[in-house]
């Protein structure tokens, strides 16, 4: 593991981060839509999942299956979109049925996922920033100089598509995995077990925190995105200021468990007539 950083180093350097991995979006229709769905599911996991909390994993399980049958498809020859319905179906019928283990391996997965992510961002993250100016300077009289470069390849370098930004961040991140060594795994596996018995011991109470954490996580990114595509300045102040982004996405988290709690403790209103209905109706 790296030696750490003391916190302004560390928030500078998260910051730098951002900028680079995190490019202004695009105002298409897709990513348009695409936000405001984010937004719409984050919502109802934040202040609905525990009452629909089979509901939610048929979904998953609808958008697995189609995922799995569209690349089954490639593979065999089917008609891509047969394929894709065949498995959205029967995933759905899956998820419906074993919805319990769908939340108990999200539960572990989850947890798992929050250590591993602590572990990377422990230390030096000067290691995740992309060395930019490798293979592309070279030296005339003793003095570094960057070539010019044509108007496409600046383009380009201006519009990275996703794929080259998550590759830019690929490599460094396997090699951070592989040089945790068996004590930096150490805390993931603990935290994959916990999640484990929490599932066992409180399936219900625990996906619906998980769900809520996940649906705050959704609002922010859709949110931030409809607002950057509209206002590009919104990205330099939430890039240079992420304490605030971060407090919202708790905050909504907490209040979503506060009102789901509560409705969870008020039982719904008896049936006209009361205790008395439901005794002349037995009778």
């Amino acid at each position: 593991m790296t030696p750490p950083m003391d916190p302004e180093t560390w928030l500078n350097t998260f910051q730098e981060l951002l900028r680079y991995y995190l490019r202004p979006p695009e105002n298409t229709p897709l990513v348009n839509v695409a936000s405001l769905a984010a937004v719409a599911a984050g919502l109802f996991l934040v202040v609905r999942s525990w009452k629909f909390e089979r509901m939610v994993v048929s979904l998953v399980g609808l958008g697995v299956g189609a995922f799995l049958g569209y690349w089954v498809s490639l593979f065999v020859g089917t008609p891509e979109p047969i394929s894709a319905a065949v498995g959205a179906v029967v995933m759905t019928v899956v998820a419906y049925r074993t919805y319990r283990w769908w939340l108990a391996g999200g539960s572990v997965v989850v947890l798992f996922c929050l250590a591993l992510l602590f572990q990377l961002g422990r230390g030096d993250l000067q290691r995740y920033v992309p060395d930019l100016t490798e293979g592309g300077s070279r030296i005339i009289n003793g003095d570094l100089i960057d070539p010019l470069v044509s108007p496409e390849v600046q383009r380009a370098n201006l519009k990275q598509s996703w794929r080259d930004v998550a590759g830019t961040l690929k490599t460094p991140v396997v090699e951070e995995l592989k040089a945790l060594g068996p004590v930096g795994w150490c805390l993931p596996v603990a935290a994959a077990i916990a999640g484990g018995l929490l599932a066992y011991w409180v399936l219900k109470a625990f996906s619906v925190i998980w769900l809520g954490l996940l649906g705050s996580v959704m609002v922010l990114l859709g949110a931030s995105t409809l607002l950057c595509v509209y206002w590009p300045d919104v990205r330099t102040w939430l890039i240079s200021e992420p304490q605030y982004p971060a407090g919202f996405m708790i905050g909504l988290w907490l209040l979503g468990l506060v009102v789901q709690a509560k409705e969870a403790r008020i039982p719904k209103k008896p049936p006209p007539g009361g205790e008395n209905a439901s005794d002349s109706s037995e009778s």
